[in-house]
C-alpha cells in the first residue's frame, strides 16, 4: 500500500497570526504538511523561509473559472515545490466536448509542469453530478480525482445505510483518487462537526478513504483535513445561533484516526 501523507487546510488553523506560527501549529499537531493556494510571486519568498522552517510538506488548491486560464496556478504552485495542485473547476453547464477541452488542459499542464493534478469532487462545479462525472473519468482515463465526498453526501442527502446503488457510485470515483479531502457530514450540511456525525456515517466515509487508497497505484497518497471556518460560510450554529464545534479539534481528531490505522 503507498505511503500516506496527511495536509491539513491552512484556512483551518485559528487565528490570524503570522504565517510561521499557523504552520507550527500543524507541524506541532502531527500533520505531514498543509494546503493552500499557491502564493503569488509577491509572497512565494516568504512562504518558502516560513515553510522551510516548520518543516512541513505543501499542495496546493484553487477555484477555476470557466474563463480563468489554468496555467497560472500550475506556475505557482511549481514554483512554490508543491507536491500536487487540486482544483475546484467551473462549467458543469457546458456540453461535453467543453468539458473534454478543459480536462485535456489541465492534464497538458499537468505533465508540462511534472506536478500531479487532482480535479476536485465538488457541487456548483463541473464534477456537480456523479454520473457524469464517472463518464469524464471513462473518457479520460489519465484523470485523477481529489474526492471530497462530503459534496455528494449533502447533495444526496445520504445518511447510513447508503443505498447500495449510491454507495457502488461513489466507491467507484473513490478508485480514481489521488487524493481525498477528509471531511464528513451527516447528509444534511456540507460540514458538520465530527461529534453530531454517527458512527455508521463516520463509517460509510471511512469505508470511501478505505477504498481510494487501496486502490492508488503511486507511492504517496494524500489525505488532506478541510474543515472551513465560519469566516467563508462554514458555521454550524444551534437553534439560538450559538456557534457548534471546533474545526481545528476535529481536524486532530481526524488525523487520529487516520494514522491510528482506520483508513
Amino acid at each position: 500500500m503507498s505511503r500516506l501523507s496527511v495536509h491539513c487546510s491552512l484556512l483551518t488553523v485559528p487565528g490570524s497570526g503570522p504565517l510561521s506560527a499557523r504552520l507550527r501549529l500543524i507541524a506541532e499537531a502531527g500533520f505531514d504538511g498543509v494546503q493552500t493556494v499557491p502564493p503569488d510571486a509577491s509572497s512565494r519568498v516568504g512562504f518558502a523561509h516560513a515553510l522551510a522552517e516548520s518543516g512541513l510538506e505543501v499542495s496546493g488548491c484553487c477555484h477555476l473559472t470557466e474563463d480563468q486560464p489554468a496555467e497560472p496556478m500550475f506556475e505557482r504552485a511549481a514554483a512554490a515545490g508543491m507536491t500536487s495542485l487540486n482544483a475546484q473547476v467551473d462549467g458543469y453547464w457546458r456540453d461535453e466536448d467543453w468539458q473534454d477541452a478543459r480536462v485535456t488542459e489541465l492534464l497538458d499542464l499537468s505533465t508540462r509542469y511534472g506536478l500531479p493534478f487532482f480535479l476536485e469532487t465538488h457541487r456548483h462545479r463541473l464534477t456537480q453530478d456523479i454520473r457524469r462525472t464517472i463518464a469524464l473519468t471513462e473518457r479520460h482515463p489519465a484523470l485523477i480525482l481529489c474526492g471530497d465526498f462530503s459534496h455528494y453526501t449533502v447533495m444526496s442527502e445520504l445518511r447510513a445505510p447508503w443505498p447500495d446503488e449510491w454507495r457502488a457510485a461513489l466507491h467507484t470515483l473513490a478508485r480514481r483518487c489521488g487524493e481525498i479531502h477528509a471531511r464528513v457530514n451527516d447528509g444534511q450540511r456540507v460540514q458538520d462537526p465530527l461529534p453530531l456525525v454517527g458512527a455508521a456515517q463516520r463509517g460509510e466515509f471511512f469505508e470511501l478513504w478505505r477504498t481510494a487508497r487501496a486502490a492508488w497505484p503511486g507511492p504517496r497518497f494524500l489525505m488532506t483535513t478541510e474543515l472551513l471556518p465560519a469566516s467563508i460560510g462554514y458555521d454550524t450554529t444551534d437553534l439560538r445561533g450559538r456557534p457548534v464545534g471546533d474545526i481545528w479539534e476535529d481536524s486532530r481528531r481526524l488525523l487520529g484516526a487516520i494514522v491510528e490505522g482506520n483508513i
